[in-house]
């Protein structure tokens, strides 16, 4: 688990007979932690060089395309890394007229909120609007990091955009990895959670921001050139300071809520992978929050997996919307290794949340987070300050 910061960076290496097996999970942050996002792609690809010297990657796995999962990927060193495949989930398939449908409104949102908040910022400093913006930026295209993901890396790697459909699909094995069986747990391709994947509030915000759908002509009420320095002497005897707080804090709701619908619309389409590897299973359900979970936890034969855990990516970075309840009472067994990449942000003081890390630690103390390397229980984790904390997870089969 790499120390990225605000964000996820895991790299998996299977040993076995002699040969090693790497698959990279996402490589990405909103806030930089000890070293920069560039600095850990350095480490990566000296990690993962094969002994001819050359950096060598067998499966890439990018979740979702949120900023704290890509935005490493925007690196030109990766021009040089030879990958067998690249993992995304279905809503990245370029192919797909859904897909385009919800990427192209998560980005029209995004672009809108991200405008609006700036011009704000450029008025007052203000830690809810600040939010809003970081949400918005983490939520944009990312365009150099997903051309990486899309079209980049030595070797013409294979693209496969994965969902979960028949269960024969959902579950396989690639030549790419010798002895692991991958199942699909998320993103869904049910209706119901299309939806949910397409921001429903995000329509009547674009219409303000010229949409596809607007009416031509239709004017944006408090643009710039509207605006002017300081107030009419007759206006300023009128206004309180409380009047002029209230009046500067209209809409600043309105902001907050549409940039939290689309933080987890584009969370909705994160992979959620359980991968069996020599007998142990790892789950790694990127920021999938509560739409991925519930339809995961109703269906018995995804539900029986989840008992099988014995390493748990703690979701979203130890957030709230992620990790059922559920899942830690009821599903999850005991005595597993689980890890958080996780790092204080202002703007969201409740990441990462204690109460679950709590949770968690009532069923095992095996448990590893980025924002407090020095509590790391050794030996079962080692720790390289400030760049990476790993553990060995011994096979069984």
């Amino acid at each position: 688990m790499y120390e990225v910061g605000f964000g996820d960076c895991f790299l998996v290496t299977i040993r076995s007979g002699g040969t090693a097996s790497k698959i990279l999970f996402d490589c990405g942050s909103i806030k930089a932690g000890p070293r920069q996002i560039t600095d850990v792609v350095e480490d990566i690809l000296e990690a993962v060089k094969d002994p001819d010297g050359k950096s060598r990657i067998d499966v890439v796995v990018a979740t979702h395309r949120h900023k704290d999962h890509v935005s490493g990927f925007a690196s030109p060193l990766w021009k040089s890394v030879e990958v067998k495949e690249v993992w995304m989930p279905w809503t990245e398939d370029p192919d797909d007229k859904d897909a385009q449908k919800i990427r192209g409104s998560q980005a029209k949102l995004a672009m809108a909120l991200a405008a609006n908040t700036e011009r704000k910022l450029r008025l007052q400093e203000n830690l809810r609007v600040k939010a809003v913006n970081d949400l918005a930026l983490n939520a944009l295209s990312n365009e150099p990091a997903m051309h990486t993901l899309h079209q980049g890396f030595a070797g013409k790697p294979l693209r496969r955009f994965l969902s979960v459909c028949e269960p024969t699909e959902a579950t396989f094995e690639v030549p790419a990895l010798q002895s692991v069986v991958s199942h699909v747990l998320g993103p869904s391709r049910d209706k119901a959670v299309i939806r949910d994947m397409d921001p429903p509030a995000g329509q009547s915000y674009l219409r303000l921001f010229g949409g596809d759908d607007l009416s031509a002509g239709a004017p944006e009420p408090f643009r710039e050139d509207w605006w002017m320095d300081g107030d009419p002497p007759e206006v300023s005897n009128l206004l309180s300071a409380h009047d002029r707080s209230i009046i500067n804090s209209i809409g600043e709701g309105f902001d907050f809520d549409l940039a939290a619908s689309l933080d987890k619309a584009v969370n909705g389409t994160s992979l959620m992978l359980m991968l069996n590897i020599g007998g142990q299973w790892l789950l790694f359900p990127g920021d999938a929050q509560w739409g991925t979970w519930r339809m995961v936890l109703e269906t018995p034969r995804w539900r029986q997996l989840l008992t099988n855990t014995t390493f748990y990516k703690i979701g979203h970075h130890g957030s709230h919307n992620a990790t059922p309840v559920d899942f830690v009472e009821r599903t999850v067994g005991n005595d597993f290794w689980a890890m958080v990449s996780t790092h204080h942000v202002d703007q969201w003081p409740l990441i990462p949340k204690e109460e679950l890390l709590s949770a968690l630690g009532k069923k095992t103390t095996k448990i590893a987070r980025t924002d407090k390397q020095a509590e790391t229980p050794t030996p079962t984790f080692q720790v390289v300050q400030d760049r990476y904390i790993e553990v060995e997870i011994p096979l069984l089969q």
